[in-house]
């Protein structure tokens, strides 16, 4: 994805080029059946003296959001189903910022909690000792 100075701004909303680039971006993916697509999260390779906690805040949310709208828009495209998708951040984020970023993620796109299954005593061994009218069997 080629951009400008523009994106250094705070300014850029959803109508942006560099986003409507992304949703250009997911199509294609889907029309090509691509699985696997990693992008920029802030939409910036390096951190940059400007990218204060607020401004890496407000683009990532911007940034989700869009990504999640336009992934449920692919769903009508017809083609492959993103299988992966992954966000990069740039070099030299803080970790106070990712670890913004990393809680943002989840409230904003649906993340499945695995179920666990634990094994237990089996119940047919217990009820194996009793007849269907509940009662006990001789032994």
């Amino acid at each position: 994805m080629v951009v400008d100075d523009t994106l250094r701004s705070n300014d850029i909303n959803s109508r942006h080029a560099a986003i409507l680039g992304l949703r250009n971006i997911l199509k294609s993916a889907c029309s090509c059946d691509v699985t696997t697509l990693t992008l920029p999260v802030l939409l910036m390779h390096e951190m940059t003296e400007e990218m204060t906690v607020a401004w890496c805040n407000k683009r990532a949310e911007l940034v989700f959001k869009c990504v999640k709208g336009f992934m449920i828009e692919m769903a009508s495209w017809g083609g492959a189903e993103l299988k992966n998708l992954q966000f990069l951040v740039p070099k030299g984020i803080s970790e106070d910022v990712f670890t913004n970023l990393a809680t943002m993620l989840p409230s904003i796109f649906r993340v499945s909690n695995p179920l666990v299954f634990k094994a237990s005593p089996s119940l047919s061994h217990k009820n194996s000792n009793k007849s269907k009218n509940g009662k006990n069997k001789k032994k």
